[in-house]
């Protein structure tokens, strides 16, 4: 009931109680469009300043909208760094076991080669020596040879000499025998 109170006392104090006041009233009406002309511009200024108020408002979602977009993209940024720094670190790992195995290939490589050429040096070694050796063998066997004919005809057995040995002295002293496999020669087929 107070709120009626007080709303009807408004609503008194709004009408005018005597002709004092209604000529007041009648001054009012004509300084009305005084006052409007003031009010009118706080009315525009409020319009602008909502206005304002709202568009820096939307500006405001927007920048955070932006915002938040922006720290997405930059997780996801991140991410992606973060799985090409992997990345690179593999590879860095399978680079650099690619490279130590290839110099230890590289160096089993020049190892084996030094070895097959050591090897084939003894090869030729082992060749001279063998050929040498079939020559000196020949030499024995033809000076035995003769030897042994010279012992016989001592002694006056009168053996005709052997057509083979007749081929073992046939034979110079500086070759190896024709089946000689270290000669380098292959025998006639």
């Amino acid at each position: 009931m107070a709120a009626k109170k007080q709303l009807s006392g408004a609503q008194k104090a709004a009408r005018p109680k005597s002709a004092k006041s209604a000529k007041s009233a009648k001054a009012g009406k004509t300084a009305k469009p005084d006052r409007a002309g003031p009010i009118a511009q706080l009315e525009a200024q409020v319009r602008k300043l909502r206005a304002s108020l709202v568009a820096e408002a939307r500006r405001r979602k927007l920048d955070q909208r932006i915002l938040a977009e922006a720290k997405r993209a930059r997780a996801g940024v991140v991410k992606q760094m973060s799985a090409l720094r992997m990345q690179g670190l593999k590879l860095a790992a399978q680079i650099k076991r690619a490279a130590h195995e290839n110099r230890t290939l590289e160096q089993a490589r020049r190892m084996a080669l030094a070895k097959v050429e050591e090897l084939r040096e003894e090869l030729r070694h082992k060749s001279e020596e063998v050929r040498r050796t079939s020559a000196e063998l020949a030499k024995l066997a033809r000076e035995s040879a003769s030897h042994a004919r010279e012992i016989m005809h001592s002694r006056g057995l009168g053996i005709e000499p052997h057509p083979h040995e007749a081929n073992v002295e046939g034979l110079p002293d500086e070759e190896p025998f024709p089946d000689d496999p270290f000669s380098g020669e292959k025998p006639p087929i």
